[in-house]
């Protein structure tokens, strides 16, 4: 059934992000073809008292592409909250909650499709500006640039660097819809509730945090901060000692919102 929750919260959002990363991939090849960042030199474009109408052409497609990247990463913050809000604790609840279905599988679902936006919005931003820059030999550049970091950091660590992003950023959704939970707890205000929820979540955090790591991260953090040169064994310590905090703060918004889901919902 979780699979089936998938695919059905992976349709009905694909409608709002794909339109947009065609726009975005359009206008990157239009600002390949005209140049942006180049200054003007073409006689044949219509000039209207020294400004070329071709400029202006640049300028305007150029601020096009960057508001669509802003829409993106927008977009992707909106719907996460927008779909675990309405969709569980709006008045779509009512059918969701009727299905023979855990309510742990619905945030499961709705944290992995999530994620999966983010992966893919921050491929197509990164893809599209590969593609406006016109990199002469990207591969062969990346490949160098690979071998440098695996050098100076290790193998371990580039592996590290994906994963802690990930579990980041599941803390944080998992974050925003344990404050939606809590704030679905009041029979008014709701909103205002989740909001207040949210501050206050993220001050325990930010005080559990900090004392796992000077308990946790002391042994890492004196030795890494009198070293000249950054030991790679340290930097992946710590990167450890991060992702295993964000997973238990993550796991920890996680069981919350599932008790509220499972014993308090509140769809009045």
């Amino acid at each position: 059934m979780l699979g089936k929750l998938l695919k059905y919260e992976a349709k009905a959002t694909a409608r709002s992000f794909f339109p947009i990363y065609i726009a975005i991939f359009l206008f990157a090849l239009i600002n390949r073809f005209i140049n942006p960042f180049n200054q003007v030199g073409d006689s044949v474009s219509v000039t209207v008292e020294g400004f070329s109408f071709l400029n202006m052409m640049r300028i305007a497609s150029i601020a096009v592409y960057f508001a669509l990247i802003v829409a993106t990463i927008a977009m992707t913050f909106v719907i996460i909250i927008q779909r675990f809000y309405k969709n569980l604790l709006g008045d779509e609840g009512y059918l969701m909650f009727t299905l023979p279905v855990k309510p742990w599988q619905h945030i499961v679902s709705k944290l992995l499709i999530s994620l999966m936006w983010i992966v893919l919005s921050f491929i197509v931003i990164v893809s599209s500006v590969l593609v406006l820059t016109k990199m002469d030999n990207l591969f062969g550049e990346l490949g160098n640039l690979i071998h440098e970091a695996r050098r100076f950091f290790g193998d371990t660590l580039l592996i590290l660097a994906p994963i802690s992003a990930l579990v980041g950023a599941s803390y944080f959704i998992m974050t925003v819809y344990n404050a939606l939970s809590i704030g679905h707890l009041f029979n008014k205000h709701r909103i205002l509730a989740s909001f207040v929820a949210y501050i206050g979540i993220y001050m325990v955090s930010q005080v559990v945090g900090t004392i796992f790591l000077l308990t946790m991260g002391g042994i890492i953090l004196e030795p890494l901060s009198r070293a000249a040169v950054p030991d790679p064994s340290l930097i992946t310590a710590l990167i450890l000692t991060i992702v295993g905090l964000n997973a238990l703060l993550g796991t920890a918004n996680f069981v919350s919102a599932n008790i509220i889901l499972n014993k308090r919902l509140n769809l009045e």
